[in-house]
């Protein structure tokens, strides 16, 4: 289970809509590499991007409604920055060299070194934290995504951001994406799942 404000989502419940061999074959097929250099290699997508900028693969495919990824990743030594990851976007624009619409989160990132989730392009709205201080080439679990807007990230199961979009009904489209900005990464175990989840009351009960 994950637990965000006032909803219990249920990981086991929720249905998986794909789930890739994480190989060369399954990079060239189903994902978009708009920037960056991406192998496959050992079970893992490895990203590398050198510039001061994104390096992003998207998914070809669309996953509308309330989605969570659910992946193991990291950083590579020396690199301790950016492991980034996107959700209900539309991709990259090429002329522009720029994400287009969606929500991107992140570890250590920010450019100090913080977690957390922007509504790209604007970052309106958007929440970040330095309080998660992710270690380079230690894998960590994370599991991201939202539900009608509100988004999360839960790093080893437990919640570390969250923040609510009053607005993201006017996402226009729900391709999701794996990427970094100036570091290295990897990804592995990779699941793209529809969130099972039920409301929870949240409350005090005095005990003085």
């Amino acid at each position: 289970m994950l637990y965000i404000m006032g909803k219990e989502i249920d990981t086991q419940a929720s249905q998986t809509l794909y789930a890739p061999e994480m190989t060369a074959e399954t990079l060239e097929a189903d994902w978009e590499i708009s920037g960056g250099n991406w192998r496959a290699e050992d079970g893992w997508f490895i990203g590398v991007c050198r510039k001061d900028g994104g390096g992003l693969i998207y998914s070809k495919a669309q996953y509308p409604g309330d989605i969570l990824l659910d992946f193991r990743a990291k950083t590579i030594p020396p690199c301790n920055n950016d492991l980034n990851f996107t959700w209900k976007t539309s991709g990259w624009d090429y002329k522009h060299d720029d994400a287009i619409d969606g929500y991107i989160a992140g570890l250590n990132g920010w450019w100090e070194n913080k977690v957390g989730i922007e509504r790209y392009p604007d970052w309106s709205p958007m929440t970040a934290s330095p309080l998660f201080p992710m270690k380079s080439g230690q894998v960590y679990h994370i599991q991201a995504g939202d539900i009608a807007g509100h988004c999360f990230v839960c790093v080893d199961g437990k919640l570390v951001i969250e923040m609510k979009d009053p607005n993201y009904s006017t996402l226009p489209n729900n391709r999701v994406g794996l990427g970094t900005y100036c570091s290295q990464v990897a990804f592995t175990d990779l699941k793209i799942k529809q969130i099972s989840w039920k409301p929870r009351t949240l409350r005090y009960i005095a005990n003085f």
